[in-house]
Parts: structure tokens; C-alpha cells; sequence
């Protein structure tokens, strides 16, 4: 299971690999995509990494693996504080690198 949870990963990054790149980097990501292409391959790989927790749903129960309370009163307010933060964060770094890289850039 672990071993086709990461091989799905790896498909995941081939495909935005060559949504994002160009060039020999493209073409062998490209290559190893397969014919759908990478956008496909990209959306077929998030739904399916999306689904992994509704696969794995019976076989977990909540009840059993869930934090103490006192846990909890701790950690929520930090998750309050710190989530938009990290939103912003993401929607920050989508932002800056929305475009294809092109050419080498030298920071």
C-alpha cells in the first residue's frame, strides 16, 4: 500500500512537472506521464489523492485514535491562529510562481 501511495505521488509531480517546466525536463516528464498528458495526468492524480482517506474511511475509527480534550483546548486556538496565516502563505506562493519557467533565473 505504501509503495503505490508513493508511486501515486510520483505520478502526481510528473504531472505538474510538465504542466510547469519546458524544454528536456518537459519531454521526459512528458514521456513518463504517457499520452494523456500531463494536465489529465495532474487532475486524475489530485482526485485520487483526494480520495485516498474515503479508501482507507472503514478501516480507521475516530473514537480510538482521537487526542485527550486538554489536547485539544490547547491546539485549537493555535490551529485558529495559524491557519490563515498559512493560507495566505499558499495563496502567496501559487501567486508568484503561476508562470511556466522558461529560462534560467538568477536570483
Amino acid at each position: 500500500t505504501a509503495l503505490a501511495v508513493a508511486a501515486l505521488f510520483a505520478a502526481h509531480g510528473l504531472g505538474f512537472a510538465g504542466l510547469r517546466l519546458t524544454g528536456r525536463p518537459w519531454s521526459r516528464a512528458h514521456r513518463l506521464v504517457g499520452r494523456t498528458g500531463p494536465g489529465r495526468s495532474f487532475a486524475l492524480t489530485a482526485v485520487l489523492m483526494g480520495a485516498l482517506p474515503l479508501f482507507a474511511g472503514p478501516a480507521l475509527h475516530p473514537s480510538a485514535h482521537t487526542a485527550d480534550g486538554a489536547t485539544l483546548t490547547l491546539l485549537v486556538p493555535v490551529l485558529v491562529a495559524f491557519c490563515p496565516l498559512l493560507v495566505a502563505a499558499q495563496a502567496w506562493t501559487w501567486h508568484t510562481f503561476r508562470h511556466r519557467v522558461t529560462r534560467p533565473s538568477y536570483l
